[in-house]
Parts: structure tokens; C-alpha cells; sequence
């Protein structure tokens, strides 16, 4: 098993639980369609770095057990072979300490987590995340509403660096600052790459349509929509295959 891992945090799409800023614009069956495609989009983007192990750490409908196995088929269906794993915890934060805690047991020596809310993210800026652990202890991707895109540990930072995830006023624009202060506060070297966007809002809708690839599912997507195609996602069994 490789010494690097990519973990993907991602919710499964279904209508009404996901990108619901974008539900006034696009409709709830709208807003999965494009979510769906950001997912697609994005395992598409860490498939290309190469080295490391990939994984989804996927948040179901819910907590019940039945949520879990919805969401693990729902990925193992649409991206075979990618390992798929629950996320565990009261908020994103529990979240990310349980996800990094199990790949530095698992013997990792670099874990980088990524959202699934930037799929015209630039491959390069997670190569030089992976790039940048050689050097440094923490490296973040900032995102231009304060929080980040990205985040990456090297594995003796750990226990220490889970004090970067404790107590975040998380989904505001202070995240960002706050983890800055935090990792100055607990020693930890830290390095930023170049900012990068998320798609929350419809107002980030004319950036993704201009910098979506043609060929993308994003692209597509957005096509779809344009048209008033708001039906048939993954969820509802269109059998599409996502690579």
C-alpha cells in the first residue's frame, strides 16, 4: 500500500442534502446533478496523482447504518474499484481527525484531504501538496471564501497537528485564519498553496462555466441544466459511467 494517501471527503447526492445555496437557482434535483458531476470531476482529478492511495471518505443521508450502505454502494457502483470509507464524527472537524488518525495507523507517512467542491481544481496544486511534505509538516489549499480546499499532514506531526481541528468555527470565512493562528500556536511548520474557489453560491456559477474543461462532467452538467435538465443523476439509475 503506498506511504501517501488522497482522501476525497464527499457527501452521496441526493436531492435536497447537497449544495443547497444552489437549490433557489437550480432546483434540488438541479443542484445533485452538478454535485454529482463535481464528485465525478474530482475522483477524475486525484486518479491523475500519481503514487498514492486513493479513497473516498463519503458522509451518507444519515447516521443510521442503512445511510452507510446506501452511500458505499452508491460509490462502489459508480466508481468500481475505489475504496470507500465512512466518515465518523459529531462535525467536520471529528471528521477529519478520524479520517487522518486512521491512515497515520494504517502506516501512512503523508495523508491530504480535498473537498469535492472545486472540481476545475488545477492537478497541480495537489501534486505540490504531496511535493511540499517533503519540506514542511502542514500544508493548507486556501479557498477565497476563507476556508480551504485542501489540507495536508505528515505523519510525526500527529498527535499535535489534531489541535487543527478542534474547536473551528466551521463553514465561516474565519476557518482559514483560524487554522493559521493554530498551527503557529502548536509549532507546526506550515506552507499555503495558491488559493482556488469553491462552487457553494449561484453568484460561482459564470467562473465554473468558464473554467470548466469541454469534456468535463461538470461541463456537461451545466449543459444539461442550461436546457432545463434537471433529471436523471446518478442516484436515479442512469447507468452513465462516470469515467
Amino acid at each position: 500500500m503506498p506511504r501517501r494517501r488522497l482522501l476525497i471527503f464527499a457527501k452521496l447526492p441526493e436531492p435536497g442534502r447537497v449544495k443547497t445555496r444552489l437549490i433557489p437557482r437550480l432546483g434540488s434535483d438541479g443542484a445533485a446533478l452538478l454535485y454529482e458531476a463535481f464528485l465525478d470531476d474530482t475522483i477524475a482529478l486525484c486518479r491523475g496523482v500519481r503514487g498514492v492511495g486513493l479513497e473516498v471518505w463519503g458522509a451518507g443521508g444519515g447516521s443510521a447504518p442503512e445511510d452507510e450502505r446506501r452511500g458505499a454502494a452508491y460509490f462502489h457502483r459508480r466508481h468500481p474499484g475505489l475504496r470507500f470509507r465512512d466518515q465518523v464524527g459529531a462535525d467536520l472537524g471529528g471528521r477529519l481527525r478520524g479520517a487522518l488518525e486512521t491512515a497515520f495507523g494504517e502506516g501512512c507517512d503523508d495523508v491530504v484531504v480535498t473537498g469535492s467542491d472545486h472540481p476545475t481544481l488545477p492537478m497541480a496544486y495537489v501534486r505540490r501538496a504531496f511535493t511540499a511534505l517533503t519540506a514542511t509538516e502542514v500544508v493548507v489549499g486556501p479557498s477565497a471564501d476563507g476556508g480551504y480546499y485542501l489540507i495536508g499532514l505528515r505523519r510525526q506531526t500527529w498527535p499535535k497537528a489534531a489541535g487543527l481541528f478542534t474547536d473551528v468555527p466551521w463553514s465561516t470565512p474565519e476557518v482559514l485564519a483560524v487554522t493559521r493562528e493554530r498551527a503557529r500556536g502548536l509549532g507546526l511548520r506550515y506552507v499555503e498553496l495558491p488559493e482556488w474557489y469553491d462552487v457553494d453560491d449561484p453568484s460561482d456559477l459564470p467562473r465554473l462555466g468558464r473554467d470548466a474543461d469541454a469534456g468535463s462532467h461538470t461541463a456537461r452538467a451545466l449543459v444539461r441544466l442550461a436546457a432545463g435538465d434537471e433529471t436523471g443523476h446518478g442516484l436515479r439509475g442512469t447507468g452513465d459511467d462516470p469515467r
